[in-house]
């Protein structure tokens, strides 16, 4: 699995999870509601775009390199 498809699986966990905790719980209110949305998108929004692929290894550019050849 790629680091994209592991990020995208991974947020859209957080907010699965957490919209299924906002509905179990039984919030009616405007203001819980948007608090349980702020809870599942925002971090879930900050680990795509923080999580960064890590970077080339000394291998990894020498393969590469030799790939070009």
């Amino acid at each position: 699995m790629t680091l994209n498809n592991t990020k995208l699986t991974v947020a859209a966990a957080h907010v699965v999870v957490v919209g299924g905790l906002a509905v179990l719980s039984g919030v009616t209110s405007s203001a819980a509601l948007v608090a349980f949305a702020a809870l599942a998108v925002l971090p879930a929004g900050a680990l795509l775009v923080l999580w960064n692929d890590p970077p080339q290894t000394l291998s990894e550019t020498i393969q590469s390199q030799r790939a070009l050849r």
